[in-house]
């Protein structure tokens, strides 16, 4: 009885440890459905690693989405991005966009990241964020020599404060988290993603892929 007593709470403790925060929101990237676009992107990331300027510029939509407020437009992508300048930040974020994949609407048009284009609705933006990895770990400070609080993978979290925690001597920022059991914890930024962060969106327009919006939050 003692045996069966001890499993049931080592059983337990694991499922605790495993399940789902908020929610799941696993790795998705259809490029594959539609070659075209698939050698299109393909093309682009090559073009981001090299830090192109006037190959991004000529995939770009002329009516091309650049924030909730403006005009639009490419001059207008030139003049918030300058990607002329080869540390312009448009080279990291469009990097990061890429790398995580996306999926296809209804309308065939491709959204980039998977966070963003699968975000579910009943789910707030403002106040959860995504882990992007497996086996990411909560600390219980924001310093990797801090105790491990659990492992999360590619869970659905609230998220404390996006400012980006850093402890003395630390040089990654840390992100605080709010766990399914009331606990605060932190994950290194780069494991975890707001579904309103930067985004891309990819059109055929007459005959050819262009991006149509790359714009950040709500």
């Amino acid at each position: 009885m003692r045996i069966i007593l001890v499993l049931l709470v080592l059983i337990s403790a694991l499922a605790v440890n495993v399940s789902a925060q908020v929610a799941k929101l696993y790795p998705v990237d259809e490029a594959s459905k539609e070659p075209t676009f698939f050698t299109f992107r393909a093309r682009l990331i090559q073009a981001v690693q090299r830090r192109d300027a006037s190959y991004l510029l000529s995939i770009l939509s002329p009516k091309i989405q650049n924030s909730f407020g403006g005009d639009g437009g490419i001059e207008e992508f030139k003049t918030t991005w300058k990607p002329e300048r080869p540390q312009s930040e448009v080279w990291t974020e469009l990097a990061m966009v890429l790398s995580l994949g996306g999926a296809f609407d209804k309308d065939g048009i491709f959204e980039a990241p998977y966070i963003s284009a699968k975000w579910p609705e009943d789910k707030d933006g403002f106040e959860l964020g995504a882990i992007i990895g497996e086996n990411v770990r909560v600390r219980a400070a924001p310093q990797i020599s801090s105790s491990i609080m659990r492992q999360l993978a590619f869970d659905i979290v609230e998220v404390s404060d996006w400012g980006g925690n850093k402890a003395r001597g630390e040089k990654r920022d840390w992100i605080k988290i709010k766990l399914s059991d009331g606990q605060s914890g932190y994950v290194a930024q780069e494991f975890i993603r707001s579904p309103i962060a930067y985004r891309a969106a990819f059109a055929k327009e007459e005959g050819r892929w262009v991006m149509t919006y790359f714009i950040a939050g709500d």
